[in-house]
């Protein structure tokens, strides 16, 4: 049986996170942060703490597709979040009040970013103490 689109991308996201292992991707990504700066392989490796072939071998190899979220808890961060919710909120009452049509296009002018950004915020926002029906109950006709 296939899985839909939401439930294969979230089998597929643990079996990458598994696979993670933070340190060495942000030594990677630090070695290949400090290439594109100019900075030498000697400086590169005392910097990071690798020998000069290991800093030369891993500028050989591509970064990891893989991205992850970024935790940033600054003031700025905070702010945008709370704007990201206003716009969330908005949206919810337009879905349900007004047409889905204006809500769907708001979405398809999203950059991937943000959009993943929207999704995260209302994600967290959804209460887990509710059931599914008392959450959804106000999409079923009656």
């Amino acid at each position: 049986m296939r899985l839909l689109p939401v439930p294969q991308a979230i089998a597929n996201a643990e079996k990458d996170y598994r696979s993670f292992d933070n340190d060495r991707n942000t030594v990677v990504e630090e070695v290949h942060r400090l290439t594109k700066a100019g900075v030498s392989a000697k400086a590169i490796a005392t910097l990071v703490g690798l020998s000069d072939r290991q800093v030369q071998r891993i500028r050989g190899v591509e970064t990891s597709p893989n991205r992850w979220y970024q935790f940033d808890r600054s003031e700025i961060r905070s702010e945008r979040l709370e704007r990201t919710a206003d716009a969330a909120i908005d949206l919810a009452c337009r879905l349900r009040d007004e047409d889905p049509q204006l809500v769907f296009r708001s979405l398809d002018l999203l950059d991937r970013h943000a959009l993943q950004e929207l999704t995260m915020v209302l994600l967290a926002a959804v209460p887990m103490d509710r059931s599914k029906d008392d959450i959804f109950g106000w999409v079923v006709d009656e």
